[in-house]
């Protein structure tokens, strides 16, 4: 795969020249050492347990009540349906401000 070969060619470099290209990159042009490594940690880090790869609306209402404290064993089907819609609705409430910019 060539993204791993270019990780790899990574490592290679920076074996054999050391943190101090790191830390020059950074000097010499601070825009790109966050892209590079933001691309770098996102492609090495496994996904995160996020709302991004929810299977479904129920488990995403669950995740949403548990990202607010609330233990997974007492969250109902119900209570996942009412958590989806209060989502809904607060997303549209920051579409509305959005559009009054």
């Amino acid at each position: 795969m060539l993204s791993a070969r270019f990780l790899e060619a990574i490592h290679t470099d920076f074996e054999a020249h050391g943190v101090e290209v790191i830390q020059k990159l950074r000097d010499k042009d601070p825009k790109a050492y966050c892209e590079i490594s933001a691309r770098l940690i996102a492609a090495t880090e496994p996904p995160g347990d996020g709302f991004d790869n929810a299977q479904s609306l129920q488990e995403l209402g669950v995740r949403l009540l548990e990202s607010v404290g609330c233990p997974r064993d007492a969250i109902t089907e119900d209570m996942a349906e009412a958590a989806v819609a209060a989502q809904d609705d607060f997303t549209s409430a920051l579409a509305k401000i959005g559009q009054g910019h």
